[in-house]
Formats: C-alpha cells, structure tokens, sequence
C-alpha cells in the first residue's frame, strides 16, 4: 500500500484461508484512513471532523517519515490527535528482502530491512512524537508463519522504545493465526470492492473474540449502495477496522469519500446494525458549522455523547428525546431544524429533567454526567439508570449558541 506502488505483492504471495463458520461479529466499528494526501489538503480536516466514527489515519509523507520536519504534518497530526483520531506513521517492510526489494541504501538482506524499519520508527517519533503521533502502520508485509518473527521483532521494538504504541501490520491478504501478536492490528483484506463481495475471510478471524485486531480496506467501491454493502460485510467478516472508498488505482488513497457517501459510512461504522450481535447502538454524522463531528450511542448501562464546538460557547447542550415522542418535553425553538421533544437535557456537566413543553428544568439528583474535554471535543456519559421509562430508539440534538445540529436517531 505504498504511495508509489498501491498492490502489496503480499496479496499474490498469499492466499487467503478458506473460511468457517461466522462465530464472531463485529458490532460497533471504526473507519482507519489511509491518509495519503498532503496535510494541506481539506481531506485532513474532514477525517478528523468524522471522529469518532474515525479511530485510525495513516500519515505517509514520502512512504516512511521522509528525512525532515513537516510543521503541515505535525500540524494535521496534532488536531486529529486531539479530536480523538489516533495517527499512526507509515514505515515499509519490504518483505524484510524476500522478494529481492532493496532499502533506500541498495541492500536486500532481512537485517538490512530491519535496520530500516526500526529506523523509520524511530524517525516517525523523533519528528512527530510529540505532536500525537499514536503509533506505526507496518506496509509490504508477510502473511505466513515463516516470516512472523521478523514482524514480531519489529513490534517489540517500537512497544520497547515507545511506550503504548499501536501497531498494524499490512501483508494485505489473510495473514496466518501466528500473526495475532505481531501486531495489534492486521491488515487481512486490501482490494477491489468486486473482490471483496466473493472474498471469504479466514476461520480464525470469523471465530476471534476481538474485531480490533482485524482491519479491511476496499477501494473503488463505486456507489454508496456498494459502500453500504461493504459495510455490513466487514461486519459480518468481523472487521473492527474498516476503509471504503470510491478511489481507485493507481492510488486509492489520496483523496476521501465525500457528501452522503462519507456520512454513511461514518454513521455505519458506529451502528450495531449489519454484523449481528447486539452490542451498542450508535449513530455519527459529520455536522457542520459550529458543530461537527457528532455521535450518539446507547448501551446496556449508559449513554455516551460528543461533539466538537468550532465557535466559542458559555453553554454546551446536549437534548434527548429519551421517551421516541417528539410531543412531549421541551420543544426546542427555532433555528433548530427540529423541535424534537426533549425529555433531558445536558447543560455542561449538569443533567436536567424537562418539566413541559417550555423552558422548565429541573436537576436529575445524584447524576451529573462525566464530561471530558479535548481541545474544542466534549464528550459526556450518562447512567441510563438516571432516565425515567428510557426508550430503545432515542435522539439527540446538540446545541451552542443559536446553533443547533440535525437529530441522531441512536440506540437498538
């Protein structure tokens, strides 16, 4: 998955494993960028505006960390860090040499390919370390248990040197079982979208507790009915980690999806739909203006909130419509797209209950939610105990100011 050379050989050296029976699913999920693309370019903005649909980017100046400070880079990757995302630098592998590929220096030799690697990662933390950077994206990977102790060392390394570090291996095809502690995170599907729908992931993957340790990027993926469809078989695959993108080579990964496309698959990653399994119900939406990057979900125990505020606010409000009944509670005024009917309401960090259909509070006793803070990022959790008869379907609106968001539908 190099800049230069999209299609790891990986995929023709391995093959994938014939699958079992789907035992796992993953339910929630979230989309790991192949951030490809100048850190000047809006592309950056807009996936750090998707968390926290968004978990993952891959920054890759020059395929590696290149030789010298980029301020753009340490720039895009400090506001992703801070919203949430976590960016990881892109280091080659080359096959450690086994396909006769040379380093930057002319050398084939696995302890060539070593020196490189670990010197990359060093590289990536002394330049970008301490803006964020949250770990390293190992490309041009092996996929068979031959080779797994060279990924093993590498992993090893950056962990030893760079104290919770995440790491992902790419041999951009179903790696063999031994490789679930090469790294935290496997690459097992990179390919075409009509490769995709008959692909068939490996036994081990399907019956693994963990979806996190598994991750799928599918390009040209041309429609958004393809892009759904992907969607829910990563689901299925067990896929924690997952790209769709319309792109296609000779670099998919240079740009991102845009308009309903790139909402749906942020809103799709956070839903519990599509992959069995019940789980959290969630819902995200990009936003805009004063207010993007919103996401709502609901489990068995609690609620959770976030939402980035671009403009300056006294009051950071989050109103629920916890009852699905959009005739009782608090009818929010206009400009609100909506009048939802809000049973609750999050004012900071203080819970209030509606007492009618106009502004009437009064404080939930002994609940306060747990709101945190990450540059202009709230997020808050409530104990769904704290709701009277709480529906499954709920929504959401946020608001600063005189700036109100769209409704989240969230729950099962």
């Amino acid at each position: 998955m190099r800049r230069t050379a999209i299609l790891g050989l990986a995929t023709v050296l391995a093959a994938g494993l014939g699958a079992g029976p789907a035992l796992a699913a993953a339910t929630t999920q979230h989309i790991a960028v192949p951030a490809y693309f100048s850190p000047s370019s809006s592309y950056w903005s807009q996936l750090t505006q998707g968390a926290p649909a968004v978990g993952v980017a891959i920054a890759n100046p020059d395929n590696g960390p290149g030789t010298a400070f980029d301020q753009g880079y340490a720039t895009a990757i400090r506001a992703a860090a801070n919203a949430g995302v976590r960016v990881i630098g892109y280091v080659d592998t080359g096959y450690f040499g086994t396909t006769g590929r040379t380093t930057r220096t002319g050398q084939t030799t696995t302890a060539a390919w070593t020196a490189q690697s670990e010197g990359d990662v060093a590289t990536w933390y002394s330049l970008y370390g301490g803006y964020g950077l949250g770990g390293i994206f190992f490309d041009d990977g092996l996929a068979d248990c031959g080779h797994v102790g060279l990924y093993q060392a590498v992993n090893t390394y950056t962990k030893q040197n760079h104290p919770g570090a995440y790491t992902v291996d790419n041999p951009g095809t179903a790696a063999e079982q031994c490789y679930a502690d090469a790294a935290d995170t496997i690459v097992m599907f990179e390919g075409t979208y009509a490769s995709y729908t008959g692909w068939s992931a490996p036994a081990w993957e399907l019956s693994y507790g963990d979806p996190n340790k598994f991750y799928h990027l599918v390009y040209a993926t041309p429609s958004q009915a393809n892009e759904a469809n992907a969607m829910a078989l990563s689901k299925q695959r067990n896929a924690g980690y997952v790209y769709v993108t319309p792109d296609d080579l000779p670099n998919p990964w240079d740009t991102l999806p845009t308009g309903a496309y790139w909402s749906d698959e942020l809103t799709r990653a956070l839903s519990s739909g599509g992959g069995g399994g019940g789980g959290t119900g969630c819902a995200s939406s990009a936003g805009s203006g004063a207010i993007t990057a919103i996401s709502a979900c609901k489990d068995a125990t609690s609620l959770r909130f976030q939402a980035t505020y671009n403009t300056a606010a006294s009051f950071h409000h989050v109103y629920l419509n916890t009852d699905n009944n959009a005739a009782t509670g608090f009818q929010l005024p206009s400009p609100s797209p909506s009048r939802l009917g809000a049973d609750y309401m999050i004012e900071n960090n203080i819970l209030y209950r509606s007492l009618s259909a106009g502004w009437s509070w009064t404080p939930v006793t002994g609940v306060s939610p747990n709101m945190t803070v990450s540059g202009a990022t709230y997020s808050w959790t409530v104990p769904l105990s704290a709701l009277a008869n709480p529906a499954a379907s709920q929504q959401a609106v946020f608001n600063g100011n005189t700036f109100y968001t769209n409704p989240l539908t969230y729950g099962q």
